[in-house]
């Protein structure tokens, strides 16, 4: 009888101890939920939260602009989100994070170089904030935030923040700073896209030909050009060959003129069906010269 009350003790004791094992909650998948959490702020004017992936579900939230959201998963179109306790489903590209959108979250995130000496990434925006990482100069850096005095950086595993002026983003630009002059020429110019051309003009709005685009888009910018094609192939200086042009580069042709964006694209007053456009080939006729207004 001992016996048996020992073996059934036993097995009680054993029964317990699987069942506490079953019920405690899972570690990995804890971490994860929090892992794949993150705040954003809605962009739109109005965001639509629905209770299923689909523009046909029941809406069951509006969100104003600059609402704050809980994004609980991310997705191409469809996301996951928690406002206030309301859970629903929305579209990612409307909600803005730390490091792009719901949709594409690492969308900001850019690469960099170390442009200075040393750069010391410490724990936060401040000289005074511990030191977790000292890289040399020509160090390849993530971005992962720009624009700002300090920005948050990613190095060799390392997050964590630096002096942007010290990290080099390309054509000119810096973490802090990675917007270039003549990026935000282009910026602006490509505003107009689809209005008309008119011979003589130079409304950005009302109609303008080639050489005002230019001349008007420049103004805007402080800078006084000539409205003449030929006159414009003699102002800032020449860059040679296309491979080396920027954004905000004037690009000259035998008798007209267009704004380069990059990757061989220009935007341009075309002609009187086309107005302001954009073209994928810079190369579509012969170029004369290449001129460039900021440095």
């Amino acid at each position: 009888m001992l016996k048996t009350l020992k073996r059934l003790g036993v097995s009680f004791f054993i029964a317990v101890f699987i069942l506490n094992i079953t019920m405690l909650p899972t570690a990995d998948h804890s971490l994860s939920q929090v892992e794949a959490s993150t705040t954003g702020k809605v962009t739109a004017r109005k965001l639509h939260i629905r209770n299923k992936k689909s523009t046909k579900a029941k809406c069951i939230k509006i969100a104003k602009k600059g609402t704050k959201v809980e994004v609980l998963s991310t997705g191409k179109k469809w996301v996951k989100v928690n406002i206030n306790g309301t859970i629903g489903y929305t579209q990612g590209q409307y909600i803005s994070t730390s490091y792009g959108t719901a949709s594409k979250p690492y969308s900001n995130v850019i690469d960099g170089t170390v442009s200075s000496k040393t750069l010391h990434i410490r724990s936060g925006k401040s000289n005074s904030s511990d030191t977790i990482l000292t890289v040399k100069k020509g160090t390849k850096i993530r971005v992962l935030t720009s624009n700002s005095k300090w920005v948050q950086v990613k190095v060799n595993g390392v997050i964590g923040y630096a002096r942007g002026k010290n990290i080099s983003t390309g054509n000119g630009g810096t973490a802090s700073n990675t917007t270039t002059k003549g990026q935000s020429v282009i910026n602006y110019a490509l505003r107009f896209v689809g209005n008309p051309y008119r011979w003589g003009g130079s409304s950005l709005t009302n109609g303008t030909d080639c050489s005002g685009f230019v001349m008007s888009v420049y103004r805007h910018f402080g800078k006084s050009l000539p409205h003449s094609s030929y006159a414009l192939r003699r102002v800032g200086r020449a860059v040679h060959g296309l491979s080396n042009a920027k954004p905000g580069d004037i690009i000259c042709y035998s008798g007209h003129v267009a704004l380069y964006i990059g990757n061989r694209k220009i935007v341009h007053a075309s002609n009187p069906r086309d107005g302001i456009k954009i073209s994928s080939n810079a190369n579509y006729r012969h170029i004369v010269a290449i001129r460039r207004i900021f440095n």
